[in-house]
């Protein structure tokens, strides 16, 4: 079952309630450093739905993020989902990232599908690096940073585990779904220009 709508307004629509998801996320992360649970879930549904429902122009669709849209399947939408929150979980397990962050980009993950989720994953990484230095650079703190950092970076040596020191972390720590929404407004950007994704698959 498909809705009859065009599929160039069904690209407008899905990006505009993706982006309407992630911009009440930043403020929920900004202000009380936590992502709702209730919010990712609705994100989740909404991408499953949206890509459920919306139309197939093509045998093989390309998704959301593509200058020749078409909805994914559920199926498909449900596997984007996944790998999203695979590529993202190692970070929640090294405690890079919390859960909140990493529940939310399988959220944009069910809109975008497995492949652009890769491609996207790049990107919000390109993008948190980017403000984190950003950050650093108007606090003034580098060598705390770094610091922190470099101490986060043990973690992943065996043997270091615990080493991280909690109460230093407000000084660098920001709120990631900044980096998601931003990771995800430039691969827009970048796909809807025509130009090819940064990974191809197939």
């Amino acid at each position: 079952m498909t809705i009859d709508i065009a599929p160039g307004h069904w690209q407008v629509g899905g990006l505009g309630l993706l982006a309407l998801c992630l911009a009440l996320a930043v403020l929920s992360d900004a202000r009380q450093r936590r992502i709702p649970n209730a919010l990712v879930l609705v994100a989740l549904l909404a991408g499953l739905l949206w890509n459920a429902f919306g139309p197939q122009p093509f045998s093989q669709n390309p998704g959301l993020f593509s200058p020749y849209p078409g909805a994914l399947g559920v199926g498909a939408a449900l596997l984007g989902a996944l790998v999203a929150l695979l590529l993202f979980l190692p970070f929640h397990v090294l405690r890079v990232l919390g859960a909140g962050d990493v529940k939310l980009f399988a959220a944009v993950g069910a809109f975008a599908g497995p492949a652009a989720s890769v491609n996207l994953a790049l990107c919000v990484l390109v993008a948190g690096g980017l403000l984190a230095l950003a950050r650093m650079a108007v606090a003034r703190n580098a060598r705390l940073v770094m610091q922190n950092t470099l101490t986060s970076l043990g973690q992943m040596l065996p043997g270091t585990a615990g080493s991280f020191d909690a109460r230093t972390q407000t000084a660098w720590r920001m709120p990631y779904a900044v980096a998601i929404a931003g990771g995800v407004a430039g691969y827009a950007a970048w796909t809807l220009s025509g130009r090819a994704p940064l990974i191809a698959f197939g």
